[in-house]
């Protein structure tokens, strides 16, 4: 039987799109806070976990929101706690092989989908800070 079975690519696909749209929410996060190069942060931060631990612990600190934030960076940001979160969810209830993970993760990820939606909602109050500048 092939690895690549429907749910394995499924699970492949949604793990390239989780991927994407941390680095979109990174760029427009970084782009309201009046970076000079968000494309760089956009695409280097879910590159490198060391970078992105970076942005998001030291970089932005410093830096207060130019505008509040759109419908755009308010989904990508959910997509981004979701898809983590779903990934440590679907390796406590599958067994410790990649593929099987693979498939157990896309239904954590759904689950992860409505919590996320309260923190993310939870996080950005009146000034439009985001969720993570709480923390």
């Amino acid at each position: 039987m092939s690895l690549l079975t429907p749910p394995v690519a499924f699970g492949a696909a949604l793990v390239l799109f989780v991927w994407l749209a941390s680095g979109v929410w990174v760029k427009l996060d970084a782009h309201a806070r009046g970076s000079d190069y968000p494309a760089v942060w956009g695409v280097f931060a879910p590159l490198s976990g060391i970078v992105l631990f970076y942005y998001l612990l030291w970089w932005r600190r410093g830096r207060s929101r130019e505008y509040p934030p759109s419908r755009w960076e308010r989904a990508t940001a959910i997509v981004a706690v979701a898809g983590p979160a779903g990934l440590v969810v679907g390796s406590l209830v599958s067994p410790p092989d990649p593929i099987s993970q693979l498939t157990v993760w896309p239904v954590a990820f759904a689950g992860c989908l409505p919590v996320a939606y309260w923190v993310v909602g939870r996080r950005f109050d009146a000034t439009g800070d985001s969720f993570i500048s709480g923390w």
